[in-house]
Protein backbone atom coordinates (compact mmCIF):
# COMPACT_ATOMS: atom_id res chain seq x y z
CA UNK A 1 0.00 0.00 0.00
CA UNK A 2 1.13 3.74 -0.94
CA UNK A 3 2.19 5.27 2.10
CA UNK A 4 0.83 8.60 3.20
CA UNK A 5 1.83 9.85 6.73
CA UNK A 6 5.30 9.68 8.84
CA UNK A 7 4.32 10.06 12.54
CA UNK A 8 7.68 10.81 14.56
CA UNK A 9 8.41 10.49 18.23
CA UNK A 10 10.13 13.47 20.06
CA UNK A 11 12.44 12.41 22.65
CA UNK A 12 14.98 10.19 21.78
CA UNK A 13 13.51 10.09 18.48
CA UNK A 14 15.09 13.08 16.49
CA UNK A 15 17.59 13.98 18.57
CA UNK A 16 20.09 12.24 19.97
CA UNK A 17 20.08 10.18 23.38
CA UNK A 18 23.83 11.21 23.97
CA UNK A 19 23.07 14.76 24.03
CA UNK A 20 21.76 14.66 27.02
CA UNK A 21 18.24 16.48 26.88
CA UNK A 22 16.03 13.48 28.57
CA UNK A 23 18.64 13.12 31.71
CA UNK A 24 17.33 16.77 32.50
CA UNK A 25 13.66 15.68 31.85
CA UNK A 26 13.98 12.28 34.31
CA UNK A 27 15.61 14.79 36.74
CA UNK A 28 12.70 17.34 36.88
CA UNK A 29 10.71 14.05 37.49
CA UNK A 30 12.13 13.06 40.19
CA UNK A 31 12.27 16.83 41.41
CA UNK A 32 8.11 16.82 41.34
CA UNK A 33 7.67 13.66 43.08
CA UNK A 34 9.97 15.01 45.73
CA UNK A 35 7.67 18.25 45.92
CA UNK A 36 4.18 17.29 45.50
CA UNK A 37 4.63 13.51 47.24
CA UNK A 38 7.23 14.90 50.44
CA UNK A 39 9.55 12.35 48.86
CA UNK A 40 12.97 11.64 49.72
CA UNK A 41 15.47 11.18 46.45
CA UNK A 42 15.56 8.12 47.09
CA UNK A 43 12.17 6.96 47.26
CA UNK A 44 11.40 9.54 44.08
CA UNK A 45 13.70 7.56 42.33
CA UNK A 46 12.08 4.26 43.41
CA UNK A 47 8.46 5.38 43.17
CA UNK A 48 9.58 6.65 39.38
CA UNK A 49 11.33 3.10 39.03
CA UNK A 50 7.72 1.15 40.08
CA UNK A 51 5.62 3.20 37.76
CA UNK A 52 7.22 3.04 34.83
CA UNK A 53 7.08 -0.80 35.08
CA UNK A 54 3.34 -1.09 36.12
CA UNK A 55 2.28 1.29 34.09
CA UNK A 56 4.99 2.55 31.43
CA UNK A 57 4.93 5.84 32.15
CA UNK A 58 5.11 8.01 35.64
CA UNK A 59 1.81 10.01 34.75
CA UNK A 60 -0.55 7.41 34.95
CA UNK A 61 0.23 6.60 38.09
CA UNK A 62 0.33 9.56 39.70
CA UNK A 63 -3.15 9.94 38.31
CA UNK A 64 -4.08 6.93 39.67
CA UNK A 65 -2.27 6.57 42.77
CA UNK A 66 -2.04 10.32 43.64
CA UNK A 67 -4.81 12.34 41.51
CA UNK A 68 -2.37 14.12 40.23
CA UNK A 69 -3.49 16.97 37.36
CA UNK A 70 -1.77 15.88 34.37
CA UNK A 71 -1.11 19.32 32.79
CA UNK A 72 0.62 20.24 36.07
CA UNK A 73 3.17 17.54 35.50
CA UNK A 74 3.86 17.69 31.70
CA UNK A 75 4.58 21.40 32.15
CA UNK A 76 7.01 20.83 35.16
CA UNK A 77 8.92 17.94 34.31
CA UNK A 78 9.08 19.64 30.34
CA UNK A 79 9.96 23.24 31.18
CA UNK A 80 13.97 22.36 30.77
CA UNK A 81 16.93 24.83 29.38
CA UNK A 82 16.96 23.78 25.91
CA UNK A 83 20.14 26.02 24.88
CA UNK A 84 23.65 24.44 24.58
CA UNK A 85 21.57 20.92 24.65
CA UNK A 86 20.29 20.42 21.16
CA UNK A 87 20.44 22.80 17.62
CA UNK A 88 19.89 23.03 14.85
CA UNK A 89 20.73 20.17 12.52
CA UNK A 90 21.21 21.17 8.66
CA UNK A 91 21.50 17.36 7.63
CA UNK A 92 18.01 16.52 9.24
CA UNK A 93 16.18 19.51 7.98
CA UNK A 94 17.39 18.48 4.42
CA UNK A 95 16.39 14.69 5.15
CA UNK A 96 12.83 16.20 5.82
CA UNK A 97 12.93 18.88 3.20
CA UNK A 98 12.91 15.31 0.39
CA UNK A 99 9.87 13.52 2.10
CA UNK A 100 6.65 13.45 0.16
CA UNK A 101 4.42 12.31 3.22
CA UNK A 102 2.71 14.17 5.78
CA UNK A 103 4.73 14.36 8.55
CA UNK A 104 3.36 13.78 12.27
CA UNK A 105 4.63 13.95 15.61
CA UNK A 106 3.10 11.45 18.27
CA UNK A 107 4.72 12.54 21.42
CA UNK A 108 3.63 11.37 24.81
CA UNK A 109 4.96 15.17 25.96
CA UNK A 110 3.26 18.09 25.56
CA UNK A 111 2.39 20.24 22.44
CA UNK A 112 4.48 22.72 24.05
CA UNK A 113 7.39 20.62 24.48
CA UNK A 114 7.28 19.21 20.88
CA UNK A 115 7.34 22.88 19.60
CA UNK A 116 10.54 23.91 21.58
CA UNK A 117 12.73 20.92 20.38
CA UNK A 118 11.31 21.03 16.91
CA UNK A 119 12.17 24.78 16.88
CA UNK A 120 15.73 24.33 18.49
CA UNK A 121 16.20 21.54 15.63
CA UNK A 122 15.57 23.84 13.06
CA UNK A 123 12.42 21.84 11.51
CA UNK A 124 8.97 23.07 12.92
CA UNK A 125 7.92 24.07 9.37
CA UNK A 126 8.09 20.10 8.59
CA UNK A 127 5.66 19.58 10.87
CA UNK A 128 1.50 20.87 10.68
CA UNK A 129 0.80 17.96 13.14
CA UNK A 130 1.52 17.61 16.89
CA UNK A 131 -0.65 15.36 18.44
CA UNK A 132 0.64 15.07 22.11
CA UNK A 133 -0.84 12.94 25.27
CA UNK A 134 -3.61 15.38 26.08
CA UNK A 135 -5.32 14.79 22.19
CA UNK A 136 -5.32 11.21 23.60
CA UNK A 137 -7.00 11.69 26.84
CA UNK A 138 -3.63 10.72 28.90
CA UNK A 139 -3.69 7.32 27.21
CA UNK A 140 -0.04 7.40 25.94
CA UNK A 141 1.82 5.34 23.54
CA UNK A 142 1.61 1.97 22.87
CA UNK A 143 -1.77 1.97 23.36
CA UNK A 144 -3.61 1.10 20.40
CA UNK A 145 -6.18 3.67 21.47
CA UNK A 146 -3.71 6.79 21.41
CA UNK A 147 -3.00 5.22 18.02
CA UNK A 148 -6.59 4.79 16.64
CA UNK A 149 -7.17 8.33 17.19
CA UNK A 150 -4.29 9.64 15.66
CA UNK A 151 -4.99 7.76 12.62
CA UNK A 152 -8.78 9.06 12.92
CA UNK A 153 -7.99 12.28 13.04
CA UNK A 154 -5.94 11.83 9.79
CA UNK A 155 -8.32 9.83 7.80
CA UNK A 156 -5.33 7.28 7.76
CA UNK A 157 -5.25 3.13 7.93
CA UNK A 158 -1.75 1.95 9.79
CA UNK A 159 -0.42 0.27 6.42
CA UNK A 160 -0.10 3.92 5.03
CA UNK A 161 1.70 5.04 7.58
CA UNK A 162 4.95 4.38 9.30
CA UNK A 163 6.15 5.26 12.37
CA UNK A 164 10.15 6.03 13.75
CA UNK A 165 10.25 5.88 17.71
CA UNK A 166 12.90 4.82 20.48
CA UNK A 167 10.25 2.94 22.22
CA UNK A 168 10.11 -0.78 21.26
CA UNK A 169 6.50 -1.47 22.37
CA UNK A 170 5.72 1.57 20.84
CA UNK A 171 6.68 -0.06 17.65
CA UNK A 172 5.21 -3.41 18.24
CA UNK A 173 1.82 -1.82 18.51
CA UNK A 174 2.31 0.04 14.98
CA UNK A 175 3.72 -3.34 13.52
CA UNK A 176 0.40 -4.82 14.31
CA UNK A 177 -1.86 -1.90 12.93
CA UNK A 178 0.44 -2.59 10.02
CA UNK A 179 2.55 0.49 10.09
CA UNK A 180 6.20 0.30 8.83
CA UNK A 181 8.59 0.62 11.86
CA UNK A 182 11.66 2.30 12.08
CA UNK A 183 14.02 1.51 15.01
CA UNK A 184 15.93 4.62 16.61
CA UNK A 185 18.85 3.67 18.94
CA UNK A 186 21.43 1.61 20.10
CA UNK A 187 20.73 -2.30 20.12
CA UNK A 188 18.61 -4.06 17.20
CA UNK A 189 14.82 -4.46 17.53
CA UNK A 190 14.00 -7.61 15.94
CA UNK A 191 10.58 -6.85 15.73
CA UNK A 192 11.05 -3.40 13.69
CA UNK A 193 11.15 -3.27 9.64
CA UNK A 194 14.34 -1.03 10.50
CA UNK A 195 16.95 -0.10 13.02
CA UNK A 196 19.33 3.40 12.82
CA UNK A 197 21.78 4.42 15.50
CA UNK A 198 20.35 8.03 15.22
CA UNK A 199 17.77 9.73 13.22
CA UNK A 200 19.77 10.95 10.52
CA UNK A 201 20.25 7.37 9.42
CA UNK A 202 16.47 7.94 8.18
CA UNK A 203 18.43 9.12 4.52
CA UNK A 204 19.56 5.06 4.04
CA UNK A 205 15.94 3.92 4.61
CA UNK A 206 13.86 6.73 2.73
CA UNK A 207 16.57 5.71 -0.55
CA UNK A 208 16.06 1.86 0.49
CA UNK A 209 12.13 2.50 0.82
CA UNK A 210 12.08 5.03 -2.33
CA UNK A 211 9.99 7.24 -1.03
CA UNK A 212 12.76 10.18 -1.65
CA UNK A 213 11.43 13.15 -3.67
CA UNK A 214 14.61 13.97 -6.46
Amino acid sequence: MVKRCILFDVDNTLYPRECGLFPLIEDKIKEYLRLKLGLTQGEATALRRRYLLEYGFTLIGLMNHHRIDPQDYLEFVHEVDLEGVIGEDEVLVHILARIPLAKIIFTNGTQRHARRVLQSLGIEPFFPYIFDIAFVNYIPKPHPSSFQKVLGYMGVAGMECIMVDDHPPTLMTARELGMTTIHVGTGRMAEADYHIGEIRGLEEVFRDLQIFNT
